[in-house]
């Protein structure tokens, strides 16, 4: 798999971060009995890297059983033995840890016959140390439908932490509270069945939460295994948009809030810790908007499916799709205003069907992709769900990636400038021979934006003084460029001048920026041998369009041994 562009990641988030790549990672394979399948069951991980030279660690049972080092771009699906599932109640170390050197995302994906479910592992700084745990009532679903069904949920606690970590499990029904208490050893997980109780956890350190049903019926004599990773309460959100998606013939809300609540658009009242399904056909129309007056968890369900919904708090500019069969669904949600500036790698999306959510300010559309992709907006956030389906036509799948949470109208940055400087003065020619020794060049301000990201960065220094930037003058045309590493660029669309400069030629050769904010970190024309400090940087780097090469390599991890294309190598 290659990308035309460094697939790199190191976006820093302001306040709450929710971005789905990182370097740690811990999820668990829940029990996939679905019974009326007699294939064996498949569980894996598709991990894609974004830097070159990315070690990658996979640790099973305290046992390491996978290593290798991945380049930019690269994918690898590892596939996992039938006996990683959970599928006893009680503790155990069958938890699967994802470590690496450098930014990942991670692909859960668990099949049995025409039973598949998959998710995005989110990186172990997204998880958290309060979850409330809804109680999905199938029996109260399917009684509509069918003529009987199957209560079985499960609930998977994961220690993710290298510490020892207390839990407290709280349980809530018929207005009885029922509290214990455990403590897991570092990665250690717990399984437990649920009782038709909202349950709510308190943890001291993070833990990951998988709510998980090994068979849930769709209709007579076929089921699903159903997996939930329930979002801890700081990402709970006020406002979703509920994605209309296909195949669906009936479908619920289920809302878990930790107090009394009221979803405005339907004003329908709800209790908290309240696990009743709410009917909503709505969707059959198109997406709808839900509002709740205070953060809630939502989830959108139907036989054999279950959906965590993403609210608008998590909205992002940028997300990565990872879509592996045809036909998949890919849903846009943006404003309606801007909704014709979404674009799908280096192009636009060109779609006429674009529909409007009801009392919103969002439209969606639903587009057919394939492969590896990148959707993101330049001025606004918005959306983005990827479905896949299974043979029987029941989706399954969730939100996309995240990858940058603040628009950029210069594209989905992949890596943002980096500045840098020293504290020793030499010579411009010396300056540049400095950055490129450094793997930087320069620094160049030409556009505003430019000038303003190199301005914050001065800003950080002690000053007032000035500095060496990339630009001087030809000594053959006198015409002032910019010099970029071992290449000259004689585009000048912006300058940032003082008064009385550009000085004449035969003064000064070379330029420099202020520091004070209060000459507007301008720019004077000086002599090249005077003695400042430089301004080094590299410029950031964006996504503008990936190529996808659908063929994997793919991994076994049986009894310590790792297969690659049915070669075998023992640890």
């Amino acid at each position: 798999m290659l990308f035309h562009l460094l697939f790199i990641m190191s976006l820093v988030g302001q306040g709450l971060s929710v971005e789905s790549f990182g370097k740690d990672f811990i999820t668990a394979f829940p029990e996939n009995v679905a019974s009326y399948h007699p294939q064996a069951s498949s569980n894996m991980l598709q991990i894609t890297a974004f830097y070159t030279d990315t070690t990658v660690s996979i640790t099973f049972n305290r046992t390491n059983v996978y290593n290798e080092n991945l380049q930019s771009g690269q994918t690898r699906v590892v596939h996992f033995p039938t006996y990683v599932e959970q599928y006893q109640f009680k503790r155990s170390f069958y938890s699967v840890r994802i470590n690496s050197s450098k930014l990942i995302v991670v692909l859960w994906i668990s099949q049995r016959g025409d039973s598949v479910q998959s998710s995005f592992v989110q990186p172990v700084k997204n998880l958290g140390k309060q979850y409330s745990i809804p109680f999905i009532n199938y029996n109260q679903m399917l009684a509509s439908l069918y003529s009987r069904a199957l209560d079985n949920w499960r609930c998977i606690i994961i220690n993710a932490g290298s510490i020892m970590n207390t839990i407290s499990i709280q349980t809530v029904s018929m207005n009885a509270q029922q509290t214990f208490n455990f403590t897991l050893r570092p990665h250690e997980l717990y399984q437990f069945q649920t009782n038709g109780s909202e349950i709510k956890v308190y943890s001291n350190n993070t833990v990951a939460v998988l709510l998980t049903h090994p068979c849930a019926e769709t209709s007579w004599c076929v089921c699903n295994m159903v997996t939930n990773h329930v979002l801890p309460e700081n990402l709970w959100g006020q406002t979703f948009v509920v994605p209309s998606v296909k195949n669906l013939n009936s479908t619920w809300l289920q809302v878990t809030s930790t107090t009394n609540l009221t979803l405005t658009a339907q004003n329908i009242k709800i209790a908290a810790s309240n696990s009743d399904l709410i009917s909503f056909p709505y969707l059959e129309s198109g997406p709808q908007l839900i509002t709740a007056s205070n953060n809630v968890s939502i989830r959108l369900i139907s036989p054999g499916f279950i959906l965590e919904l993403m609210p608008e708090s998590m909205f992002a500019a940028c997300f990565l799709l990872q879509v592996n069969s045809t036909g998949a669904e890919v849903l846009i949600i943006a404003e309606t205003a801007s909704r014709g500036d979404v674009y799908v790698d280096a192009g636009l999306l060109s779609s006429t069907d674009w529909k409007t959510v009801a009392n919103s300010r969002y439209s969606s559309v639903s587009v057919s992709l394939r492969g590896t992709h990148v959707i993101w907006h330049p001025a606004s956030r918005i959306g983005v769900y990827m479905f896949e389906k299974m043979e029987s036509g029941i989706p399954y799948g969730g939100p996309a990636v995240i990858l940058n949470e603040d628009p950029d109208r210069d594209g989905c940055m992949a890596d943002p400038a980096l500045y840098k400087t020293t504290t020793d003065v030499m010579t411009w020619p010396e300056s540049h021979d400095y950055c490129l020794n450094a793997t930087l060049q320069l620094s160049k301000a030409s556009s505003a934006r430019a000038q303003r990201d190199m301005t914050n960065f001065l800003q950080k220094d002690v000053g007032p003084r000035y500095f060496w930037i990339g630009l001087r003058r030809s000594l053959l045309t006198l015409e002032w460029y910019w010099k970029n590493g071992n290449n000259s660029e004689y585009s000048m669309n912006y300058t940032k001048w003082a008064d009385g400069h550009q000085e004449t030629p035969w003064k000064s050769l070379c330029a420099s920026v202020s520091q004070d904010a209060n000459k507007d970190f301008s720019w004077k024309s000086v002599p090249c041998c005077s003695k400042m400090r430089p301004v080094c940087y590299k410029k950031a780097l964006y996504f503008s369009g990936l190529t996808f090469d659908s063929l994997h390599n793919h991994f076994y991890i049986v009894n310590q041994t790792v297969c690659l294309l049915n070669q075998c190598h023992l640890f």
